[in-house]
Order: C-alpha cells, then structure tokens, then sequence
C-alpha cells in the first residue's frame, strides 16, 4: 500500500516563488537556483521508481516516500521506504548524470562530468547511515525491527556506474531503477517473517504520525530580507514589472500582453514566501494600485478565507497555496528578466 505518496516538496514551490521574486543581479540568485536544480532533480529521481514500485504486490508491502524524522537532536530524510514484515529497506534515490565512480581506496566517490571529476557524498553509505538511523529511531521506542536493508538507486538511464570488482559491500547495496524489483525480490528471499502484519501496521502509523515534511522559512534559508523582493505584477510573457490593471485587465507596456488572473500567482509567492494573510491595504502595496476597491475585489474573486470586516479584514491563503505552483520556467543559469 502506498502510505505516503511521491508529491512535489513544500520547498520546490517556495524556491520558484523566490526565482522569480528576486531581481536578475540578486547575488543570492545563483545559489538559489542550484538548490532548486538539485531538489527538482530529486524529486523527477523519485518520481520515475513509481512505475517500478507500483509493481510490487500493494498487500505485501508498504510504500512511504519523504520520510522525515527528528532523532531528538537532528532530522533525517529517508527518500523512499519499503517495509513488510520480513524486512525494512531503505532507498537513497540519485538522479545525476555523468558517471558515479566508486573507488575502494580511501572510500572514495566521485562524479564525472564534462571531463571533470568531483568528490561526492557516497549515496551507498549514505543509505546505510538512513537504515541505520532508522532501526535506532524505532529501537529507542521499544518496537521490534526485521532486517533493515538499504539500496542506492540511480534512476537516471544515461549514468554510468563504475566499481571495482571486489568492492562487495557496495556493488551489493547499488542498482539501476530497472534492476530494482531484482533487488527486492533477492532480498525477499533470503528474509524469513519477522513480524506481524499488526505490528507492522503500528509501526507505519508511528512514523507517519512523526514525519516533519522540510518546508523552511525560505528567506531565512537563505537570509534575504522582504524588502529585496520585488514587487508588482509581472508580465507572463517578457517578465516586466510593474503591469498595468485597467478595466480588470492587466496590461504590459512593454509587449503588450493582456491578462485577466496573473495577479494570483504574485499573491501565493507572496503566501509562500512572506506570510499566510494578506490585508487589502498590503495587497496595494503588492500590486501597484491605489484603489482599495479594486484590491477587493480582487481578494473576494480568489475566494481566500477571510476574518474580520471593512478596514480590519484579513485573508487567509489556501489551505495549500502550493496547490496553486506555478513553475519558475527558467534555465537554471538564467535569473528572470526584470526592468
């Protein structure tokens, strides 16, 4: 049974608001955009196993994707979990290109790109260490735990992966996505039944309840300041700032571009990455316009939760205001175009 299902992180939607709230000179730009490069990649990485996964028997196996758990002093993040009740097995999924080389000298790892070789974190120690936080996390709260297994999954068709022969421990615990199910099915059998299927479900229940989805401050991650993002409606198809709104219609003096509703996407950046309530006379400030009238009937069009009355109304953003993401659409060399 999938438990908890592959979805967008909270922070992906923040980082795109941030992409196209910052200026093109913001000197925090391309360290953004490498974060969201990496999460993004993260995420397409997990995202292409559900084909694979789906074809595990669904009453077997529990499926929990994004795990987050605090140990009591740091948080750990385990990309995807099986569990059934012969055994657990931690996935750390990896979506890189290039080549992974795994060099039993000095424990070493590194990635080839472009003719150029970088150190990396070792993905296989990686999910060992996740496996191994894991049981100890379970452990701590007196529950029985099978054998704790632990892959890195390259998901990514054009890597190549590159081991010595006799580097056993990590040729055993690394396999392409198409080899995965291999995996299970090897892993599977040499298990016995460890647990009941009542324990078990105790156990999926408990981590549930104690995952802590990763959806920071994103300006205090990255320690920009509200007064450096811009403001105004920005055109969808040249990126100028400020629009102009006439007649319900939003204009571009640049282009040209019309539009009726490129306001939403500026009010759930500023949810996302200011605060979850907006007042009419903050939706002004946000938008270029003077006329308080206006910005009600905007915020009453959006039909936003609201509280209070005439001058002391406050609107709320939507329960999920990721709901409404609206992707940076950027290359990630290429910080948008502002005027």
């Amino acid at each position: 049974m999938i438990l908890k299902p592959c979805t967008i992180p909270p922070i992906i939607p923040k980082l795109e608001a941030l992409i196209r709230g910052l200026p093109s000179d913001s000197p925090t730009l391309p360290e953004i955009l490498q974060e969201y490069s990496s999460k993004m990649r993260g995420y397409k990485g997990e995202k292409s196993l559900v084909f694979y996964l789906s074809q595990l028997s669904m009453k077997k196996y529990d499926i929990i994707h994004d795990l987050r758990l605090f140990d009591g002093e740091y948080y750990f993040q385990i990309d995807i979990l099986i569990l059934c009740t012969s055994f657990f097995l931690v996935l750390e999924v990896k979506n890189r290109g290039g080549e992974i080389i795994f060099e039993r000298n000095f424990n070493q790892t590194t990635l080839k790109q472009n003719n150029k070789r970088t150190r990396i974190k070792n993905p296989v120690l990686q999910a060992k260490t996740q496996a191994r936080k894991l049981r100890k996390w379970l452990e701590d709260r007196n529950h029985p735990v099978p054998p704790t297994m632990y892959l890195f999954v390259n998901s990514k068709e054009e890597t190549v992966i590159i081991t010595d022969t006799n580097n056993y421990e990590i040729n055993r615990n690394i396999c392409n996505s198409e080899g995965l199910l291999g995996k299970i099915e090897l892993i599977e059998n040499s298990c016995q039944e460890r647990m009941e299927a009542k324990d078990l479900k105790k156990i999926t229940r408990l981590l549930l309840a104690n995952h802590v989805p990763d959806d920071p401050d994103i300006l205090e991650k990255f320690k920009i300041s509200p007064k450096e993002l811009l403001s105004g409606v920005r055109c969808p198809n040249c990126h100028t700032r400020p629009m102009i709104y006439q007649r319900g219609i939003w204009y571009c003096r640049d282009c040209g571009k019309k539009s009726k509703d490129t306001h939403v996407q500026l009010i759930n950046d500023y949810f996302l990455l200011i605060k979850p309530t907006i007042t009419n006379a903050e939706l002004c400030a946000l938008l270029h316009i003077s006329s308080r009238k206006v910005a009600y009937t905007i915020l009453t069009s959006m039909n936003l939760p609201f509280n209070g009355a005439n001058k002391g109304r406050v609107y709320y953003a939507p329960t999920s205001p990721s709901t409404f993401r609206n992707p940076a659409n950027l290359p990630l060399n290429k910080a948008p175009c502002t005027k």
